[in-house]
Order: C-alpha cells, then structure tokens, then sequence
C-alpha cells in the first residue's frame, strides 16, 4: 500500500509505529541498528575500489576496528572519482546524483550519489517527518491528501529537489506552484509564484528553508491587501477564492481591532510548518509569532541525507538510526584539529556524548553510500540524553552553525578563507590584512563582518571610505559567489558588514598574544581583545557600517 492508503486504512497506530516507531527504541536498541547497518556497509565497501583505498584490502571486523584504522575523511579523499561520477568504483549503483557548494575547494561543486537503497530511507524518514510536522503528541497526526503545500526548496539536483519526487508517488499534495511548473521557473520565480497561489487558494502546509520562509513572512506581512491597488485592480483580491476572501475580510478586522498589521496567521491554517537550513533557530519564534504554528525543524544535508527531525514537542532534533553511521568530535577537539590539520581529533558514537556539549558530527553513509567517516562541517549541540517528558530514550540536538572555518549566511552560501582573499584580490582594494566572522543584528540574523586594514597611505584616500569598500566588495562577492548573489535577489539582503582597523592592528596584537587570528572564524575572546586595545584601538568615529 500507498502511505496514502495506509493512512485511510490502518489503524493510525499501526502507521505511527512504522515510520515514527525510532522514537520508541532504547539507546540498546538504537546502538544495535548502528552497528549491524554499518558492518553491511563495511561489507558493500569492501567489494568496491573507493572501499579498498580505505580498507587496504583487509575489512574491519568490527565497529571498534573500523573506527580505529580509517581515517576521518573530507570530500578530497573522494574527489577523483565523485567528480568525474566514476560508478564503478562505488559500493552501489547511483539512481542519481546530488551536488552542493565545495566551500574552500578546487572546484565550485560537490557531487553525492544516492542509491535506490539511499533513497528509500530518505523516503520513508522523510514520510516520517510528515507525521510529527502534522502531531500534536505522541500518535496523534493530521495528514490530509490533497493538502495543499507552498515549497520553498531549490529544485534538483539539489537535496530540498528530492521532496517532491519521493511524496508523490506515496501521498497526493497540491504543490504550489506545480512540480512540473516549478522546473520551468528559477527558484526566485518560483517563490514568487507560490506565494500568489497560496494567497489566492490557501494552504494546509509549509516547507522551505528558514530563512526564505522569513523572507515569505516579511513579504506577505508587507503586502498591502487590504485596499485597492492605484489602478483599480485590486490586487490580490482579484481571482481569490470565497474561503480566502473570508479570511481576507476577518484579518483585516482583527488587525484593525487588535492596532497590528495584518499576518500570515490571519490568512492561513497549517496542519504543518517545516523549515531546514542554518540558523533556523533563531527565526523560529519570529516564524511562530506570524504564523500562529511554531516550525519543525530538519536536520540533513547533501552529502548525510535527511539525518534526523523534531518531535511533536519541536524542542530538539532526533537522528534517524538509519540513515547514517554517527560519531561525534568534541568541541575542544574540534577547534585543536583545525589550528593543527595534522593532528587526529578523538571521536565519541551517539550513547557517549554529554548534554550540554557541542560536538562537529562526523557520519558514515549507509546503503551504499559513498562517504566514511566523513567530517560534514557542522556543528551540533547535545541539548539532551533522554527525554522523559516525551518518553523518549534518546539524545537530541540543536543544529548550532558550520565548523568555525566556514561562515553559512542564512543556509544559501558559505563562504571560506579562500574565497574572501580571491575576493578582496579581484578588487583590486588596497588591503593590507583582514579577518571575517559570522555576526548577529539585533533581530538574530548572521551576517558576515568584514574587519579590514588598509595599506599603508591609503587611508588617507577620501575615496576609500568604510562604505565604498562595502560597496565596492559586495558587487565582487554576488559576482564570485552565485549563492551569495541570491542572498540579494531572494531574500533582499547585503548580508556584508565592513569594519576599519588602523593600520598594523592585526599584527601587533598577534606579536603580543603570541598566536595566530585565524582569519576566518576568530575566536570572540581573541577578537574582543583586540577591540578593546590589545592590538591597537580603533580609530575616533572608526564604527561598524552595514
């Protein structure tokens, strides 16, 4: 049967178990799925050519023995033959290939085969998925066929592309706008097009990244519905249905009433609302206040699949044991491995982590997957061991950013050391040093911030003003970085902020600290240090300038 069809024709119970029943297991049982699925891994690794390279011809017997004799991997180790989709040398056929951004690499992309094993694991997790965005508590779910669903994720062959190709066939959703309509648009016209259909017939779900569904919330927030355009057209008023025109004319009154303007929550009644990406958390509770529905969050990637979802309570993400292999470096390990590269940063599996600790995750795809070992770049906080509340026996987690060395803006681009320098030398800039982080505004959201030093003389330009450099360097980033670009044109943000150091600032502070300010990810106490003077004090009337 259809997920469909089980939905209208087994007990809600019996579907509950199927695709939400890990929230059941014991840490046993759960470390007993990791395991066994990982030597079947190991099994498939070793009949291939990619496996071989790691194995060395000699398999590991065991989990212990894997995890000590393979290395902690990157998508270097993987390049030659992922780039170049060398399918004979994998472990399983691909069904089809995913890319995604190489940040820092020697090439603009990063490519991840998905077998047909791969993929239905995405599926039913993500089948899953759609259960607890739809829960109200453990069992209890509102899946209505036929839901009409505003998708807000980039098309293949990118992971979000995924989606709507596995649902389908499992479960009828009114995509807005339609799959078919979609791959004719580019995903800003796609947006823009689902959003007047929404507008126009409603919609019972939401799923799309967290930071275009803000950029959706300030749009419609901002659109003027409730009066005539100048040309007399009406607006959206045009070719709305009854049922959305009632909403329409009972938000007005409502806003009207209560002195606010009118929100998303006026219009619209969502059996679910799911968001992905970076920084989700911090839009979440300016995304509920809109939209009357907190957002669940996911938790995945390109090269890891869909890792893991919220509950019913939408308080901490859980991993699905199936989906990967995981292992778990410690911050403090974290941090040593990336001063020093040569060094080996201990890992711990998932039933030895400690609440409260951030830890990079490092997975190993299984069902034929590709990756071992393989340092994704992100970075995790074990919220908690166990769950009593919910009954639930197992860890869970908060996605906290990218590892220190790579600055994600919004979930759309991410930018590396390498990038900026290329960056700052097509400008043509007379910078003499530099170092960049991921800041926050006071609404919560990242931006990156540029602290610049100026050759020597050059200050003295009046045309190289703190603004003119800003400037000047966001045409080169939209024009480096494509993803940065539709920062701009999707989400209507320069997420770039320039700051002026005096000349030698960088230096002298690193003479007197004796280290090295990483120039990408500078720890915040190092770089307070040299705000407040350490290195040398800024300038009179030297202040950030967005």
């Amino acid at each position: 049967m259809t997920f469909e069809e089980k939905i209208q024709k087994c007990p809600p119970a019996e579907v509950w178990q199927e695709y939400c029943g890990f929230l059941d297991l014991s840490m046993e049982e759960y470390m007993a799925i990791q395991k066994r699925l990982l030597m079947e891994q190991i099994t498939l690794m070793d009949r291939c050519a990619l496996g071989r390279r790691f194995f060395g011809g000699n398999p590991p017997k065991t989990v212990e023995e894997f995890r000590r004799r393979v290395p902690l991997t990157s998508f270097g180790d993987y390049a030659d033959v992922l780039l170049t989709k060398r399918e004979e040398m994998l472990p399983a056929k691909p069904v089809v290939w995913l890319r995604t951004t190489w940040e820092g690499g020697d090439f603009p992309a990063k490519y991840a085969p998905y077998t047909e094993s791969m993929l239905d694991t995405y599926k039913r997790n993500m089948l899953g998925a759609v259960l607890l965005a739809t829960s109200s508590g453990r069992g209890k779910f509102k899946v209505r066929p036929g839901s009409r669903i505003l998708y807000s994720l980039a098309p293949l062959p990118y992971a979000t592309g995924l989606f709507p190709d596995l649902i389908e066939p499992e479960l009828r959703l009114r995509f807005l706008p339609s799959v078919r309509e979609a791959r004719r648009l580019s995903f800003g016209e796609q947006n823009r097009r689902g959003y007047k259909l929404a507008l126009q017939y409603g919609m019972n779900m939401f799923f799309g990244m967290s930071s275009v569904l803000y950029g959706t919330t300030r749009n419609l927030e901002q659109m003027n519905l409730s009066s005539k355009k100048r040309d007399g057209s009406g607006g959206m008023i045009r070719g709305i249905s009854p049922l959305m025109l009632w909403r329409l004319l009972s938000g007005r009154y409502r806003s009207k009433r209560d002195g606010r303007p009118l929100l998303p929550r006026d219009l619209f009644r969502l059996d679910g609302f799911v968001c992905i990406g970076t920084d989700s958390s911090r839009y979440k509770d300016e995304l509920e206040a809109a939209w009357g529905v907190r957002p669940m969050e996911l938790a995945g990637g390109t090269e890891p699949t869909c890792l893991g979802t919220e509950t019913w309570s939408k308080n901490g993400i859980v991993f699905f044991p199936d989906a990967c292999f995981y292992e778990f470096i410690p911050e403090s390990e974290m941090l040593r491995s990336l001063e020093d590269p040569s060094y080996k940063p201990h890992t711990y599996l998932i039933n030895e982590l400690v609440a409260g600790q951030k830890y990079e995750l490092v997975i190993t795809v299984l069902h034929g997957g590709a990756f071992l070992r393989y340092r994704v770049g992100d970075v995790y906080r074990c919220v908690r061991l166990k769950n009593p509340q919910d009954g639930l026996d197992l860890p869970q987690f908060e996605y906290v950013d990218r590892t220190p060395n790579v600055i994600d803006i919004a979930g759309f681009t991410r930018i590396t050391e390498r990038e900026i320098r290329k960056v700052i030398e097509m400008s043509c800039l007379p910078v003499e040093d530099w170092f960049a982080l991921k800041e926050y505004d006071d609404n919560g959201h990242s931006f990156l911030h540029l602290y610049v030093e100026l050759q020597a003389g050059a200050r003295q330009s009046p045309a190289l003003s703190r603004e003119t450099i800003r400037e000047h360097l966001s045409v080169y980033f939209r024009y480096y970085d494509g993803d940065y670009k539709d920062l701009k044109r999707l989400l209507g943000i320069d997420p770039l902020e320039v700051t002026m150091l005096p000349t030698g600032t960088i230096a002298r502070y690193e003479q007197q600290s004796e280290s090295h300010l990483p120039r990408v990810g500078a720890p915040q106490e190092a770089v307070l240090d040299l705000l407040r003077g350490q290195g040398a004090p800024l300038g009179e009337g030297e202040i950030p300038c967005r």
